[in-house]
This record gives C-alpha cells, structure tokens and sequence, in this order.
C-alpha cells in the first residue's frame, strides 16, 4: 500500500512538472511509474506531431536537498533516435524538482 502511495504522489508529481516542461511544445498523455524497478514509461504529444513520442527511464534516482524534492534520470531512451541524442547529452542526470504539493505527499511515505 505504502508502494502505491508513493508511486501516486511521485507520478502526479512528476506529471505537473513534465508539463510544466513541455507546455510550450506539448502535453504528456500517459505516464507510468513503477518505484520498485526505479522505471518510468511516458508519451508525450508534442506539437506538429502525429504521433505520440514514446520515453522510457530505465534508472531514476529520487533526492531530497534541503527540504525539496528532485527526480535524475538516468539511462533515457525514446522513440526518435534524435531524441536519444539529446537526452544522453541534456537530460541524463539532471534534477527535476517536484512540486512542493506532491513533495509533502513524498514526505510521509518515503
């Protein structure tokens, strides 16, 4: 149950500010995170697209620094070999900051 409740908060968490992210160039449609496995699977909608651009985080480390909460990502791959690419070279151990409404969600199930 605990499991399931931090896969929620960390998941809508996480939801809020991939779109917040991407706003300007799409909207995530579908995201599944299993903190077991340390896996995140999502597609994103991005403008001008036809179809759905497929994301898989193979690793993800969640950190807590002073009081905030961050997702890294790790080991990244995508359904566009560009994409790839750039997230070996952009987005590959970055710190995504999770929304303090969801961090405090984190907090009592971490």
């Amino acid at each position: 149950m605990l499991k399931k409740m931090k896969d929620t908060a960390l998941s809508k968490g996480l939801k809020a500010a991939i779109n917040y992210k991407v706003k300007e160039y799409g909207e995530m449609i579908r995201l599944n995170l299993d903190s077991k496995s340390k896996t995140i699977e999502l597609e994103l909608m991005l403008e001008g697209e036809k179809e759905p651009l497929h994301v898989k985080v193979n690793r993800y480390e969640l950190r807590e620094e002073g009081g905030r909460y961050y997702l890294i990502a790790e080991d990244i791959v995508t359904s566009r070999a560009w994409i790839n690419t750039v997230a070996a070279q952009y987005l590959h151990g970055q710190k995504f900051e999770i929304p303090a409404e969801y961090a405090k969600l984190l907090k009592v199930v971490v």
